[in-house]
């Protein structure tokens, strides 16, 4: 190459900013500007004299690209490549180089490299690949989960809706559109809830609620409502409907629905099996309570009978005087007959036996009316004097507590009719009274004594709540105990003698059926307390219908 022509290249070469080499026939670098010592990290006087592809090639540089730009160059024709190499410290980076070949007389006498770093493109392209790849790997997964949620929500047996802000249907699953009696998601998509085809009378109900979570942002859960389909049986539905919220705002809702009918019948039976449980337990102790009268009843009767055939067999003999012509003989035989009579022991005694026997039989008459009145399931939540709860039942329960404490009854006339589920809140008061007088009998027991202990029952009124207190002078509970006392299954008595279900039967009758509450204030060796308190008011969201 003619020195004129190299010292002009070079001048233009000087000043740009990519990386210019210039090789000679035989491929070795003559001259490199400063670009390319910056990018490489090689000096001019360490480049000149040496091979390009010697020169930067790195653990990542491909070689096969210099053998093709060596055979491209062999053709007269101008190569590029694009290549990973290192600079001499050891750095790597990207290299985009153009090469040009310099031809006298039909030969390369030399050639012409421009160089560019591309590394920073070369790294937004591997981000970008790794971001598609990772947006592909997101795809798929959340192509996956959208199948995976679709099948599960197509085959749950929970009903699951969706809806957006103006409550417009989105979406539902298939137990939803069979519960509704619905054919597919297009007959739903978009209508509200007065829009659809159906025939039950559910849509009304969870309107309701949406309307409520839509207003307060707030979610709704586990509310009952039912499900009455034509000429069906009647179904309830344990309902949650929660916010779907987006930037602090409401933005649809979510239902979700469970078939609770089979657990609300078990649930009844097991309230009807505690019930006969307990009338079982109390059977022997009422007939006790009625034997006892009746026996009395029983003598006094057989006392007045054999009373009344004297009394009929002396008139018969006085009838038969009638025929007595001689007059002193009639006297002297009116006497004896009379005398035989013991009129005066009669007179005395048998208005004393037939008062005994009508208090006998009124108290049987009281035993029984009471049995009939706590068996008694009821109609429903009705307004119900709870002082007569409360009497019925202490008088029911006697025979578990006579023997055992002093009842004490103080019952509040002021607290008047109460709402409530009258022969479920009677099985409550019958726990807890059974429950006292069994830890009555345990502390007589431990302490060796006969002394009775004491059971109180009162009734009052408290703001917008009736009480009913119950409190024994029993062993008492720790805290540990009083935590647990409404769990399931949880019991403190042997084996044989307690199930566990009362006291969880009774918390879920206050509180789930009632919308009231129980509080326990126990101390071990100082008794208990258990307080009963309802609402004079009823919530909406408390549940309306009686376990028989």
């Amino acid at each position: 190459m003619p020195d004129d022509e190299t010292a002009r290249l070079a001048l233009v070469a000087r000043h740009t900013e990519d990386g210019v080499v210039i090789n000679g026939a035989d491929g070795r670098i003559e001259w490199v500007n400063e670009a390319f010592e910056r990018m490489s990290g090689y000096s001019r006087e360490a480049a000149v004299g040496r091979r390009r592809v010697d020169l930067v090639r790195g653990p990542f540089t491909r070689t096969a690209e210099f053998a093709r730009l060596a055979n491209e160059l062999a053709t007269l024709a101008p190569a590029t490549a694009e290549f990973a190499t290192r600079t001499k410290d050891g750095q790597p980076y990207w290299v985009a180089m153009s090469v040009k070949p310099v031809v006298e007389d039909g030969r390369v006498v030399g050639s012409i490299g421009v160089e560019r770093d591309v590394t920073s493109r070369r790294q937004a392209e591997e981000r970008a690949r790794q971001t598609l790849r990772r947006a592909e790997s997101l795809a798929v997964a959340l192509r996956y989960e959208k199948t995976l949620l679709t099948r599960v929500l197509g085959t749950i047996p929970h009903v699951v809706w969706w809806k957006n802000a103006d409550l417009r249907y989105v979406g539902a699953n298939t137990a939803f559109l069979t519960l509704r009696g619905v054919r597919s998601q297009a007959e739903i998509v978009g209508r509200l809830e007065g829009q659809l085809d159906t025939t039950d009378d559910l849509g009304p109900q969870i309107a309701a609620l949406e309307n409520q979570v839509v207003a307060t942002g707030e979610p709704v859960v586990d509310a009952t409502v039912t499900l009455v389909p034509p000429g069906g049986e009647v179904r309830t539905i344990l309902v949650s409907v929660l916010p779907n919220t987006e930037g602090g705002e409401v933005a649809g809702v979510i239902g979700i629905g469970a078939d609770i009918s089979q657990v609300t019948e078990l649930e009844r039976q097991l309230a009807q099996a505690s019930r006969l449980e307990s009338i079982g337990q109390l059977a022997a102790g009422i007939a006790h309570e009625i034997n006892t009268p009746v026996q009395y009843v029983s003598d006094n009767t057989r006392f007045v009978s054999e009373s009344f055939s004297g009394v009929l067999a002396g008139l018969e003999q006085l009838t038969a005087l009638t025929q007595e012509p001689d007059a002193a003989a009639l006297r002297r035989r009116l006497g004896e007959v009379v005398s035989s009579l013991d009129l005066d022991f009669v007179a005395e005694e048998v208005p004393s036996a037939l008062a005994q026997s009508l208090e006998g039989l009124e108290r049987v008459a009281q035993i029984v009316r009471a049995m009939k009145d706590f068996s008694h399931p009821g109609t429903g939540r009705v307004q119900t004097d709870l002082n007569r709860v409360v009497e019925t039942t202490a008088q029911v329960s006697r025979s578990e507590w006579k023997y055992l404490a002093e009842l004490t009854l103080e019952l509040d006339p002021a607290v008047g009719m109460v709402p409530c589920f009258e022969g479920e809140l009677k099985q409550v008061v019958l726990n807890i009274i059974v429950n006292a007088a069994q830890a009555i009998d345990e502390r007589r027991r431990a302490e060796g004594t006969d002394a009775l202990g004491h059971l109180g029952i009162a009734t009052r009124r408290l703001g917008d709540e009736a009480l009913i207190v119950i409190s024994d002078d029993g062993t008492g509970m720790d805290e540990a105990t009083v935590l647990r006392v409404f769990d399931p299954f949880f019991t403190t008595k042997g084996v044989g003698k307690g199930t566990g279900q009362g006291l969880s039967l009774s918390h879920s009758i206050v509180v789930v059926k009632h919308g009231g509450r129980i509080d326990i204030r126990s101390k071990p060796g100082h008794g208990s307390t258990f307080t009963i308190a309802l609402p004079y008011a009823v919530a909406d969201d408390v549940e309306g219908e009686e376990t028989p």
